[in-house]
């Protein structure tokens, strides 16, 4: 077997064996019971179909007994019996639905949800170097291929080789072992080339899977980013781009359906010669007084009762590879693991007032560009700490350390004296409340947007909230107030908007520590100025960790820190680091000249297109 081939087997057995545990799991006996009796009445389907036309076959040959008085009797009888067994059969065929429909849905369900998680624990790094698209599209495609690969694998494939070997068996009791060799030979040549030549077909598949999702992932890309695209009048150029990914899947899809189709030729032609050749053995033997006219139907009906399967098959075989693929696709997701991962025995953050406190701290994204040096820091519970320097010193990653978005290389963080490595994320994560400088908004309603920092307060919270964060007078003057749904990533808010909408989201979270990353840094000096207020307001009296860019806005702090090339060059407070006359200073001055003449009103980054007419 070719290695290629063999990886595949490798890869479908890996698929399935992921998807068996959702299919039988173990707290859900219900479930199980659904399986054995599905498969069950499955079975006892397929043995009342191979039996069928044993019944036909006999009453046929009744039909013309010695014996008249008979003919009226006992044909009638067999004929009674194969009428019910056929309803009863088919009923049973249909009642499986009662009992495959919520086991498919179950499934599907509880396999999306896993993913769902599983997408969730899986560590920043990971999604920043993936597609959204091409995510939700793996994840789409192989909860369906779950859902086929059930149906076809339990509900098709199984009752069918249940009849092949009951037929088998009834040839080779009732007829010469030449038809059975025949039969046997044709099944055989089928089914090899069935297995082979999907396997062949397969590795043109592929290519054609991946290149498919790749292109979705670049269409949602755009969507997603459809007013840079019209900013820069790159409507042509994202479409050109888009359509050579399609082109290629294009091209890998048509060369996959030439071969698949040129292999269904090969499979049919395996079937005719097999079923020309057992007809014209039986015509010959009932010429020849060798065979009775209901062993030939029943030969025949037995051929055609394969037959049709069969060539039901070579395309089951095809699709269930094409659903191995995608259930691979979404498979591989389970194989990335999270890169920050609670220890063993990890216990929930103890209570605290949300001191902080970084010793001799290095990380790096690349080994081989060390991004923190030796950090150490000190910040007392209720007081205000500013991280301030040039682009690419680090600021940023020390609020995603601290957060538990990546552990430190070397050194460790505290919060109220315990190592947060040793402790649960989600107790970690929720001692710190963050307000990012690019907030991203639910397409929901603006109250269920701040809603989301705490999910199970009432409205009188979320109103309180909006207070705090000095956006209750602009919700409340908005036709639907709190229900104004906000667009898509928010961009009917302004960007001053949406900042006072986290503000209340991180408010609601009743945080012992608060973050703001650049929280103001993208927004004009008036509206940073009513930002700053409301994050004053918001965090007094709460330890206050700010990463900023202006100066200006930190001078309050109790300590300020001057990160660059991944250490603190300076520590202090405003004026202590002003007297040093070093690098603080110098930006100090840079930020004061530029500002100069830089005092006259300006609008918003982004008018509010609530404020616009509709």
């Amino acid at each position: 077997m070719a290695p290629e081939i063999r990886a595949g087997h490798a890869t479908d057995l890996k698929a399935i064996a992921a998807v068996l545990p959702y299919l039988w799991p173990r707290d859900d006996p219900g479930m199980r019971i659904r399986v054995v009796l599905s498969v069950a009445i499955l079975f006892i389907t397929a043995i009342l179909n191979a039996l069928l036309p044993v019944l036909f076959a006999l009453a046929i040959d009744r039909l013309t007994p010695k014996d008249a008085s008979l003919v009226l009797v006992v044909p009638v009888y067999l004929l009674l019996l194969y009428g019910f067994i056929f309803w009863f059969s088919r009923s049973l065929n249909e009642l499986r639905w009662i009992l495959f429909g919520p086991l498919e849905q179950r499934v599907r369900r509880r396999l999306g949800l896993a993913v769902f998680d599983h997408l969730h624990t899986l560590s920043l790094r990971y999604h920043l170097s993936r597609r959204t698209g091409m995510l939700s599209r793996i994840q789409e495609r192989g909860l369906e291929a779950a859902a086929e690969l059930l149906f076809n694998l339990v509900f098709v494939i199984a009752p069918l080789l249940t009849e092949i070997i009951i037929i088998t068996a009834v040839v080779l009791g009732y007829f010469d072992v030449h038809y059975a060799l025949i039969l046997a030979f044709t099944l055989a040549l089928f089914l090899f080339a069935v297995i082979y030549g999907s396997e062949v077909l397969r590795r043109f598949q592929r290519p054609a899977v991946i290149k498919a999702s790749e292109a979705h992932g670049k269409a949602v890309d755009s969507l997603l980013n459809y007013e840079t695209v019209k900013y820069f009048n790159n409507e042509g150029y994202v479409s050109s781009r888009y359509d050579i990914e399609l082109a290629e899947a294009e091209r890998l899809t048509v060369r996959s359906l030439i071969f698949r189709s040129l292999l269904g030729v090969a499979q049919m032609t395996v079937l005719g010669v097999g079923a020309g050749a057992i007809v014209l053995l039986g015509g010959m033997d009932v010429a020849a007084g060798a065979m009775t006219v209901g062993a030939f139907v029943l030969i025949n009906t037995y051929l055609l009762q394969l037959v049709r399967p069969l060539e039901r098959l070579g395309n089951l075989y095809r699709s269930i590879k094409q659903a191995l693929i995608d259930l691979d696709q979404m498979v591989r997701i389970f194989d990335e693991k999270p890169e920050v991962v609670d220890v063993m025995n990890a216990t929930p953050l103890p209570e605290g007032r949300g001191a902080i406190r970084f010793k001799n701290v290095a990380f790096a994204y690349d080994p081989r560009r060390p991004i923190l040096k030796n950090i150490s820091f000190e910040l007392e519970a209720g007081h205000k700490l500013a991280i301030v320097g040039p682009s690419g010193g680090g600021k940023t990653t020390l609020g995603r350390l601290l957060f538990r978005f990546y552990d430190p290389v070397k050194g460790s963080v505290e919060i109220d004296g315990h190592n947060i490595r040793k402790h649960t994320q989600d107790t970690v994560r929720a001692a710190v409340g963050v307000v990012p400088q690019d907030t991203v908004l639910f397409n929901e309603s603006i109250g269920d947007n701040i809603r989301f920092g705490r999910p199970h307060t009432g409205d009188e919270e979320i109103k309180d909230a909006a207070s705090l964060a000095q956006i209750n007078d602009f919700i409340q003057s908005l036709p639907d107030g709190f229900d104004t749904v906000v667009g898509e990533r928010g961009l009917k808010l302004s960007g001053g908007e949406k900042q006072r909408v986290a503000i209340a989201r991180a408010v609601l979270k009743q945080p012992r520590i608060f973050l703001f990353d650049e929280a103001t840094s993208a927004l004009d000096s008036n509206t940073e100025q009513a930002i700053q207020k409301s994050l004053n307001e918001v965090s007094r009296g709460s330890t206050t960790v700010v990463i900023a860019h202006r100066l200006s806005t930190v001078i309050d702090a109790n300590q300020i820190l001057f990160i660059e090339g991944g250490q603190i060059v300076e520590r202090g407070p405003h004026e202590e680091l002003l007297a040093m006359n070093g690098h603080y200073a110098a930006l100090w001055n840079k930020q004061q000249r530029d500002s100069i003449g830089q005092d006259q009103p300006k609008m918003d980054s982004r008018e509010s297109l609530l404020n616009l007419p509709q």
